[in-house]
């Protein structure tokens, strides 16, 4: 009896100290099942976690961060392992940054077939400290580096043309006669939908006192290059604004190889699609657009049908194949400014700028039925797939992006639920 009273005080006291620390502990630790259900967690996660609490309660880890996570409940189910890290570090944008920008890291550790233990960190500062790094460096960079040309050029106050450096004709191949009066739109090649673009950069640049973007440009014999582009506000002694400086240079050689590296950080690596944290700052500079010109934008959310049974029937490669053609099929029925981003496992979204719930639906529909028409071929027959679709629009009641998300998401459900293959609006139902 006294052998084993030691041992047992022992085993109480180390499990003690293991709920002491998971207590304690600085970051969230939660314990599920590879189902998710939780029956453990710690304070700290359930700090993290409740934001994203639905009405159903702090129950199920993947249910809970199904809205802005969906592809963990896939990281599970593929992982083939009895034990080890499923992944390490990966992010969690949980809001974007013009809500608050909480962005959390997820490391998920199988310990056997029957526990997972989840590891939730709070990174939104550091990720908004790599935000201004980011924005920052890029003028930095010009002014340490090899700079191929270069024009220095005025604005009046309202953005027009108002002096011409012998450096800014070198740049564009353009006389003063031929600039003066014009505005910096003359000079660079853009899409329609972007048309706004200069607007917004004279008024960062009021904000901020000066800002700094990236343009495609042509100069005055055809060719285009690449010119990072400064506007800073001129002011007078009196400290009375003025007008603008503007400053460029040529990266495009630069460019080049910086476009191959943004590939990497902001593309799915399997279909092209944009990624998670890509879509979310992309569609922050698209909210801010919206709000200053009381232009409207619309929120699609697409899911693949049975896509379990494609890929149990057919395999996984033939199942990324069908994810491959869902995306090549969505980049040719959209316009250039329309994006289309991977959210997780076969669930993507789609952000259409200036687009009102009914341009959206049309949009939906040839989505759907350009899905249901293609095929996949395989060397066991042609596979089929179709998609549920669920939309939603900017309104009074839905004026943010995770308010979009969420009624968009919610359309999603009801199609799929009404027996897939169809498009729900959010203000359908």
């Amino acid at each position: 009896m006294n052998s084993i009273e030691p041992g047992a005080d022992s085993i109480e006291s180390e499990y003690e100290a293991l709920l002491s620390f998971m207590y304690l502990s600085p970051v969230g630790l939660v314990r599920t099942n590879p189902s998710g259900v939780i029956d453990m967690l710690n304070p700290m996660a359930t700090q993290l976690l409740m934001p994203l609490v639905k009405l159903t309660g702090l129950e199920n880890l993947f249910e809970t961060l199904s809205s802005v996570a969906p592809e963990l409940r896939n990281l599970v189910t593929s992982f083939r392992e009895s034990c080890g890290s499923i992944c390490v570090g990966h992010r969690i944008h949980v809001s974007p940054a013009s809500e608050g920008g909480i962005v959390l890291t997820c490391t998920i550790v199988k310990i056997n077939n029957e526990v997972l233990i989840t590891v939730l960190t709070d990174i939104s500062c550091q990720v908004a400290t790599e935000r201004r790094l980011r924005q920052t460096d890029s003028w930095l960079d010009a002014i340490y580096t090899i700079v191929n040309d270069f024009a220095v050029l005025g604005l009046t106050k309202q953005g027009v043309i108002n002096s011409w450096s012998p450096s800014a004709e070198r740049l564009t191949g353009y006389a003063e006669s031929e600039a003066i009066g014009e505005t910096l739109r003359r000079f660079c090649n853009l899409p329609d939908v972007d048309v706004d673009v200069f607007d917004e950069h004279l008024t960062f640049a009021r904000e901020e006192g000066w800002h700094s973007r990236d343009y495609l440009c042509q100069h005055k014999s055809g060719h285009t290059f690449f010119a990072q582009t400064m506007i800073a506000v001129l002011r007078e002694e009196d400290d009375e604004f003025s007008g603008y400086t503007v400053v460029c240079r040529d990266i495009t050689e630069r460019k080049v190889s910086s476009d191959n590296l943004a590939n990497l950080l902001t593309k799915d690596h399997l279909t092209g699609a944009v990624n998670r944290a890509h879509f979310f700052n992309l569609a922050e500079k698209e909210f801010a657009r919206a709000n200053r010109y009381g232009q409207s934008i619309s929120i699609i959310m697409l899911d693949a049908d049975h896509f379990k049974q494609v890929n149990d029937s057919w395999g996984h490669p033939m199942g990324d194949e069908v994810l491959k053609s869902i995306v090549k099929i969505a980049e040719g029925v959209l316009r250039p400014g329309d994006t289309i981003a991977r959210f997780g496992g076969e669930e993507f979204a789609v952000m259409l700028p200036k687009s009102n719930g009914l341009e959206a639906s049309v949009v939906a529909e040839r989505l759907r039925s350009s899905i249901e028409a293609s095929s996949v071929s395989s060397a066991g027959g042609e596979i089929k797939i179709t998609v549920s679709i669920g939309c939603a629009s900017m309104s009074e009641s839905r004026s943010t992006l995770k308010q979009l998300l969420v009624c968009a998401d919610a359309a999603l459900y009801h199609a799929k639920s009404k027996g897939r293959n169809c498009i729900v609006d959010i203000d359908d139902f």
